[in-house]
Formats: C-alpha cells, structure tokens, sequence
C-alpha cells in the first residue's frame, strides 16, 4: 500500500511538470508563435497518466473501507470545486484575452479582432497557459479523484447487486 502511495504521488508529481512544462510553452502576448503547437504533443501524455492515477486511487480506496456517505460527500465537493474552478478560469482567460489584444495594439497600433479571436480559442499556442496551469492541473488532480470514487460507487453497487 505504501508503494501505491508513493506511485500515486509520483505521478502526480510527473504530471504537475507536464502541465507546467507546457504552460511555458506560450510565447509572449503579442509575439508571433513559429509554426503550430508542439505542447499538444505533450499534452496526450496526461492521458496515460490520468488513467494510471485513477487505477491507483482505486487500488487505495479498495484496501480502506471508506463509507459510501463520505465517497458521496467527497463527489459533491469535486463538482462544486470544478464549477468554480471552471468560472475562475473562464474570468482569467478573458482577461488573458485582454492583455493579448493590449499587446497587440501596443506592437501594431491596431488590433485585428478576427486575428485575435483566431489565436485566443482552440489549441492555440498563444492560450497554452490557458489550459496547462496550476488551476487546471487541481481541476485534473479533483477530476481523477471524482472518476476513481465514481468507478469504487459502482463497484460497490454491482458487488451488492450480486450478493443478493
């Protein structure tokens, strides 16, 4: 179990340096960015790693009897952290949205809004900051948190089916 422990914390650790990893990857508001975004080739090890975190929580949760009322009330805290995770980084990336655009009026003296909005949605080098931050990364740590105690719920649910 200690073993377990220590993976888990370990992975964590890995993917706290992706996530950061990729984060310095956004060049500066107003530069030009080369040519597309080699963070997204970082981005799908978070994958992997996020399947080895749930298997290991779930590892965790097996070997401690934890009260189904305790996994329910963690559930309900997971989600309200992930609603105001979620608006916290919707606030902050409309105000990146507006650093962005004041660094292009400063450079140019204009602002093309189309160019604008072209480089501040979707996989964007310019917003990799945006998704690959330490407010993303504890929504990634709650969310494999919230998928391991919903995978025990069920194995619960169905364990109890059957021994009936």
């Amino acid at each position: 179990m200690k073993r377990t422990k220590i993976m888990l914390i370990l992975v964590y650790i890995v993917a706290l340096v992706v996530f950061l990893v990729i984060n310095q990857m956004t060049p500066r508001p107003g530069t030009s960015s080369g040519n597309g975004n080699p963070a997204l080739l970082l981005a799908w090890l978070l994958l992997p790693l996020f399947y080895f975190i749930v298997i290991l929580w779930i590892r965790i949760f097996r070997e401690h009897s934890i009260n189904i009322y305790v996994f329910v009330g963690c559930i309900f805290g997971i989600i309200g952290h992930q609603i105001i995770a979620f608006f916290y980084q919707k606030s902050e990336w409309n105000e990146y949205r507006q650093v962005i655009k004041n660094a292009i009026f400063k450079r140019y003296g204009t602002v093309d809004e189309e160019y604008l909005h072209t480089i501040t949605n979707g996989l964007s080098i310019h917003v990799n900051n945006q998704y690959f931050n330490y407010n993303t990364y504890f929504m990634f740590v709650t969310f494999s948190l919230f998928v391991s105690i919903v995978c025990i719920l069920l194995e619960k649910q169905k364990e109890k089916y059957i021994n009936r």
